[in-house]
């Protein structure tokens, strides 16, 4: 195996090459043009994760190598161009291959020295995740956020660079639009073409002059955004030296081609650009420098705030929360906190970069960096959980604003968010995050603003939303993955729930794409469905689907309880739920009186659920239900058990919530008794039928066929 500087060094040879930027410009549409008729699928994003791409980071190391001479326009014969991409392919496969084995060797020489060091947090291991892993964001994030994280930063940025970000944000969606359409134009003039004139070079070409007109700004504003994101014709790359050291491609994403032409080969490039250069700017003027990371944390802060708020309403999110002792003391502070019911979420938000020493491998930079960018907000956001239980503190906020908490979170979820994109984040988290969750405090959630953006997008209800972190806490151990967005993603597919007799499963970059498409159709204007096909549409219409609609926002202990252990069902249960619930609800519309179901063995937690419905009052509807669960609960010696009281159109009545450890007690031993023997209290909750019997659910088969493995054990 060669070094990796020889192989970086053959590769920058190549990228100098005469006319090397049509093969550029062949890689970038191969592998980051999506061509499709209709409404945007699935399948039209799956080649985007076909080994034979290229990633982002590769494709910009080429552009970034060949930026660091005077580039030549020059069309060189199609033979050449296809040897350029071929070498190319080639020369970064076995760069890879040489990161990988490098790591290899890291690791063995640390297990032979020190066998219980946990090797994957070496500087020399986690380069290869760092640098080949996601993009933690989406283009239209970094484009629409972009005027807001600088928005307090304007002034600033007009009066040293000239630029106004909201026209950059136009001008990004602007340059996406002109580009989609010159790349269709372009491959159409191939026809009247010999091959030997072939380029999609063209295609990435543009005018300052054409993109104003398209937007519907001035020249001079959309020619200072552009310039600004230009390489300066006084500079080169020339520090792009090794494979992680400072590549300008990403801080300046347009390439000059004569007064008035540029290119740019990467449309996500420069919505990157627009969010994360300017910072850079500002922190090179040192007078305003402190000014910039108060504004870039303050961002953070304000952004995580309003994205809660959009699940939760302005009522339950308080930001900037001081906690307080007696005489003023305070003890602690929460950027962010989230108070619904029985939960609370403590959000502590911090805008540490990883640096580039980082990136090359250093270790003790890398700790560095982690620990102030995640560990440090970690700490601080189990440091208020702790205190949210003691009744003694006074929580406010810094416009003197009372929290109200009325009673200590039964459960409290940390989250850590951090401002930018964190190469790696969620393996760096494996590996060296140190935290001790408790009963009550969750394992933290390590995101960034763009997952938390994405988050609260698609599971924009309470419920929804907590349900997501209760899983994710309980069960991400056991689910390994390169980012959070393929959890969500496998989420909305198909629940995070994960069998206790399942050890760890890898999940896989393309299962992402199922969001990419829904978050692409409602940020980006693609036609396409909004919402995968999944937890939050397959039982649609039906009484399930009802009965959380109902609840979702409802920031009631019990209804919260409930509607977590449903969330956690399987589908084959919903499934039986709603087989039932429809039976019970057409017999009371049918003949006025009771009937009830019981289904056993939902969960660890709880063990049963029974559904009560008729036309009775809300206290004799009560007194049944609260009869029939304790009967049931106490019959089948369970801790706890649920029970819902339904009107006839599939509405919630109330909800009941029996949590008490079992006890024999003789008194409800003779009510269970009497109510197998006679059963006018207890219509709904049969004897256990035996094995041949037919099954109580109504499906004509044997219990043993049908429902026995399920716990359906009465309707009536």
């Amino acid at each position: 195996m060669r070094p990796e500087q020889a192989i970086f060094d053959d590769l920058a040879s190549l990228c100098a090459s005469p006319g090397y930027i049509h093969a550029a410009a062949a890689i970038c549409f191969r592998d980051n043009f999506v061509i499709f008729a209709d409404d945007f699928k699935t399948e039209d994003l799956l080649p985007w994760f076909s080994q034979r791409c290229l990633i982002r980071t590769e494709t910009t190391t080429l552009i970034g190598l060949m930026m660091r001479a005077p580039i030549n326009f020059a069309l060189p014969e199609p033979k050449v161009v296809s040897d350029y991409i071929e070498q190319s392919e080639a020369l970064l496969e076995e760069l890879r291959q040489a990161i990988i084995t490098a790591a290899k060797e890291a690791i063995l020489s640390k297990r032979a020295t020190e066998p219980d060091v946990n090797p994957f947090t070496l500087g020399e291991v986690l380069r290869e995740p760092i640098f080949y892993g996601p993009e933690s964001a989406y283009l239209f994030q970094y484009r629409d956020l972009a005027p807001r994280k600088y928005h307090k930063d304007a002034a600033w940025l007009l009066d040293n660079k000239g630029i106004d970000l909201v026209v950059g944000r136009e001008a990004c969606v602007g340059i996406a639009e002109l580009l989609n359409e010159r790349i269709l134009e372009t491959l159409r003039s191939f026809k009247a073409k010999p091959m030997s004139d072939w380029t999609i070079l063209p295609g990435f070409t543009f005018s300052c002059d054409e993109l104003a007109a398209r937007i519907g700004q001035s020249e001079k504003s959309v020619r200072s955004i552009v310039e600004a994101f230009a390489m300066p014709e006084s500079e080169s790359n020339s520090t792009f030296t090794s494979l992680h050291t400072f590549n300008a491609a990403y801080a300046y994403p347009f390439i000059r081609r004569g007064d008035d032409e540029f290119i740019m080969l990467q449309s996500y490039g420069a919505s990157e650009a627009l969010y994360e250069t300017p910072f850079y700017w500002m922190c090179s003027d040192e007078a305003y420098a402190p000014s910039a990371l108060r504004h870039r944390g303050e961002f953070t802060e304000e952004f995580a705030a309003e994205r809660l708020t959009h699940v939760f309403g302005a009522d339950r999110v308080f930001q900037n929360v001081e906690i307080f002792k007696s005489k003023g003391q305070v003890l602690g502070e929460i950027d962010v906190l989230v108070v619904f019911g029985n939960r609370a979420i403590v959000l502590q938000a911090k805008s540490k970069k990883l640096t580039q020493e980082a990136r090359k491998g250093n270790d003790r930079r890398l700790r560095s960096d982690f620990r102030k960018a995640v560990q440090e907000s970690v700490d601080q956001a189990f440091t208020c959980a702790e205190l949210l239980n003691d009744s003694s503190v006074t929580l406010r906020c810094r416009d003197g604003k009372t929290v109200p908490l009325t009673e200590p979170p039964g459960t409290i979820f940390p989250l850590s968010v951090v401002a930018d994109h964190y190469p790696a984040l969620a393996f760096q988290a494996r590996q060296f995050l140190k935290v001790s969750p408790s009963k009550r405090i969750s394992p933290p959630l390590v995101i960034d603003v763009f997952a938390l953006d994405a988050i609260t997008e698609m599971l924009d209800s309470p419920l929804r939303l907590l349900s997501y972190l209760s899983l994710r806490s309980r069960f991400g151990d056991k689910l390994r993955t390169s980012q959070e967005l393929t959890f969500l993603s496998y989420h909305l597919k198909q629940n995070l729930w994960v069998e206790d007799d399942v050890g760890r499963i890898s999940l896989s970059d393309d299962i992402s794409a199922d969001l990419d498409v829904a978050m692409m159709v409602r940020r980006d204007g693609v036609d396409g469905e909004k919402t995968p096909d999944g937890i939050l549409t397959r039982f649609e219409g039906t009484p399930f689907a009802k009965i959380i609609t109902e609840i979702e926002h409802q920031p009631d202990s019990v209804a919260i309880d409930l509607g977590l252990m449903l969330l956690e069902l399987d589908e084959d249960i919903v499934r039986r739920i709603n087989v039932h619930i429809d039976q019970i609800l057409k017999r009371t519309a049918s003949d006025g009186g009771f009937h009830d179901m019981t289904i056993i063995g939902l969960s660890a937690a709880f063990c049963g659920l029974t559904v009560h419905c008729s036309l009775l009052g809300d206290i004799a509807a009560a007194t049944r239900l609260r009869a029939h669960c304790a009967m049931r609960k106490y019959s089948q010696k369970a801790n706890n058990w649920f029970g819902i009281a339904l009107r006839p159109d599939g509405s919630i009545h109330l909800v009941a919530e029996l949590k008490k450890t079992w006890k024999f007690d003789r008194e409800m031993e003779t009510i269970v008794a009497n109510s197998l023997s006679a059963g006018p209290l207890n219509a709904g909750a049969r004897e256990k039928p035996g094995r041949n019997h037919r099954c109580p659910c109504g499906s004509g088969k044997k219990y043993k066929h049908c429902c026995i493995d399920r716990g359906v054990s009465g309707v009536g």
